[in-house]
């Protein structure tokens, strides 16, 4: 039994070790690599929110991966300046999140918000 017990603790000592390792690798690379000042381009910013929002929404691994490459070519196309590329990188989005709506994989608010996000980014890049 105490053979037992001292496995169970060395497993939790094992794992808040590796909690506090991870946690200050993050904090160094955090630090190593500052962050964006920021995007000149107001599109951008929606597109940054977009990734930012999808990623923080608890989707299907497929679902996300979709959702975010879509939105990192958008992204991407704004930072060459090709805002037609992004519309239509952007329409391609929504009509991804009304179908992942449509099939009840996310919750019909958060798929009305990004959206009415990707909306404002395309008539963001319409007027550039």
């Amino acid at each position: 039994m105490f053979a037992s017990l001292t496995a169970v603790v060395m497993k939790a000592v094992l794992r808040s070790l590796l909690i506090v390792l991870i946690v200050l690798l993050g904090a160094g690379r955090a630090a190593a690599n500052p962050p964006d000042p920021g995007p000149e381009n107001p599109a951008q910013a929606h597109v940054a929110a977009l990734i930012d929002e999808s990623a923080a929404l608890a989707l299907p691994p497929r679902v996300e991966r979709a959702f975010l490459l879509t939105l990192r070519a958008a992204d991407d196309a704004l930072r060459q300046g090709d805002s037609s590329k992004a519309r239509i990188l952007l329409k391609t989005f929504a009509v991804e999140v009304r179908g992942v709506k449509r099939a009840r994989r996310l919750r019909a608010d958060a798929a009305d918000a990004l959206i009415a996000r990707a909306e404002v980014a395309i008539e963001t890049c319409s007027r550039r």
